[in-house]
């Protein structure tokens, strides 16, 4: 785009957004940030650690921040320019450039009253590319259970570890995020954890034990890149004290509630589709 069209564009933007919904917008040295649309992005990025374009657009349609492709690349382009967020190229599978937040786009939010104890603009080290997949994968899993329309609030660990560390540990651990759903009636708190290569059978111990105390939750959902983890990746776990469920994520996105788990919880053991193990879930959490 020349240079004389996306000043205009900016200039129209900026008026356009103002005569709307007069946001407050506070300045940096090359141009406006939006506290309404550019700050939710940031945001957005920031909490996923990692998060790709295609991705990053989803939620911006989802939460009315644009409506339109091409307004949405404009966006990205200036907080790409303004050096508020990173490109690291692309991940595949995953549709577009992948986005992480940089230390300037961290203090930018900080400015905004939007810090958080677990990354910060001063933290000694921020996000490793090389657990990109890890974080794009969560995304789309997250994606998954919107789609299913029992997902009301998502946590990405980012704000759990934060969370954790300011309430004083109310969760046995960090998990990867933190899915609250309804179901029928009933509320539940499901923990997500993404396991794209196995820990030791010593750290599944410490797991183990580690949730015979979690109170905080209804379940925890376990999801492998391919099917032949999620049996090696169960029979970690013998006799759990909290129910959990196990699945590949790539099924997961293909079925959905009608996804085949293996479903685990003190002797009980076997396989059914995940609405048949929320449904379990749920008579637990009575």
């Amino acid at each position: 785009m020349p240079a004389e069209q996306w000043e205009d564009a900016a200039v129209t933007d900026r008026n356009t957004t103002l005569a709307a919904a007069d946001e407050l917008e506070r300045s940096t040295a090359a141009y406006k940030i939006s506290e309404e649309r550019d700050v939710p992005l940031l945001l957005q990025a920031r909490n996923c650690t990692f998060i790709s374009h295609d991705q990053l657009m989803g939620y911006a349609l989802e939460r009315g921040l644009e409506r339109s492709r091409r307004s949405f690349n404009w966006r990205i382009k200036r907080l790409l320019d303004g050096r508020l967020l990173l490109s690291i190229g692309r991940v595949l599978p995953y549709t577009g450039q992948v986005y992480t937040i940089t230390r300037q786009g961290l203090s930018l939010l900080e400015t905004f009253g939007e810090g958080l104890v677990s990354v910060s603009s001063g933290s000694e080290t921020l996000a490793n590319r090389l657990q990109a997949p890890h974080f794009l994968e969560l995304i789309e899993i997250r994606r998954t259970l919107k789609q299913t329309g029992i997902l009301q609030h998502w946590q990405t660990d980012r704000e759990l570890s934060s969370l954790n560390y300011v309430l004083g540990s109310p969760l046995v651990k960090d998990y990867d995020a933190l899915a609250e759903i309804t179901w029928g009636q009933k509320a539940l708190r499901l923990a997500v954890e993404y396991e794209r290569t196995l820990k030791t059978a010593a750290r599944y111990q410490e797991i183990a034990k580690g949730i015979r105390d979690e109170d905080q939750i209804s379940a925890i959902l376990y999801l492998t890149p391919t099917p032949d983890l999620v049996f090696t990746l169960s029979a970690a776990f013998k006799k759990p004290e909290l129910p959990m469920l196990f699945t590949a994520s790539r099924r997961f996105h293909g079925a959905g509630l009608a996804t085949s788990v293996m479903f685990s919880y003190g002797t009980m053991r076997q396989s059914m589709t995940v609405a048949e193990a929320l449904e379990v879930v749920a008579g637990v959490a009575e």
